[in-house]
């Protein structure tokens, strides 16, 4: 039995359609971080960086933060969703690396930049920002136009981009923007795995 921690964020959404996809038993705990859950002293000794996602794999012995870690780790204990060796491994793991340290953390300023969470950005950082997610937006969607999926497979870097695409829908406009990433989207919510617990807005 796998612990996973986690709450409402595309890290920890990503992790949680890997444990449904790969169909790995596991319980799901969720943290209420404006309580301050996250730095409860028994969740401090899981991760004390106090952030989700976390796990803990009882079986073999494993606890692991950081989603893209997480990822790998349940990739290779289930043999799915990774190829084993050679160029294509070398190509999901591109995609998985666009996804987390691209993709991400460019939708993640958008996002707070648009809210006014960052103020000091203003009207031409936030045009700089959404032009920076737009072309990596851009990359995965002249990839998924010649292949159904990022790596050529499903693979754990789909799983990693989906939530941040699902969660950017309506305000980076995907389905106009960029058709074939929406089309790829569509299929992935499809799956009762990822649609049941990550649902495209309609």
């Amino acid at each position: 039995m796998i612990d996973f921690y986690g709450a409402p964020t595309a890290n920890c959404q990503r992790v949680a359609i890997t444990l449904a996809v790969l169909g790995l038993p596991h319980r799901t705990v969720t943290l209420d971080r404006a309580a301050g859950d996250q730095r409860a002293p028994d969740f401090l000794a899981i991760n004390p960086a106090a952030a989700v996602p976390a796990i803990v794999d009882h079986e073999a012995g494993v606890t692991l933060a950081q989603s893209g870690a997480i990822l790998v780790y349940l990739a290779e204990k289930a043999g799915r969703l990774l190829p084993l060796s050679g160029a294509p491994r070398a190509v999901a793991w591109q995609w998985l690396m666009q996804a987390l340290t691209d993709v991400n953390p460019a939708a993640s300023f958008v996002f707070m930049a648009g809210r006014g969470i960052m103020p000091e950005v203003g009207p031409e950082g936030l045009a700089f920002l959404d032009a920076r997610l737009a072309r990596f937006l851009g990359d995965a969607d002249a990839a998924l136009a010649v292949r159904p999926f990022l790596a050529g497979d499903l693979s754990i870097a789909d799983l990693a981009l989906y939530p941040v695409v699902a969660g950017r829908w309506v305000d980076a406009a995907i389905p106009a923007r960029f058709p074939a990433l929406a089309a790829w989207a569509r299929r992935l919510a499809a799956m009762p795995e990822i649609g049941a617990l990550v649902p495209l807005p309609a």
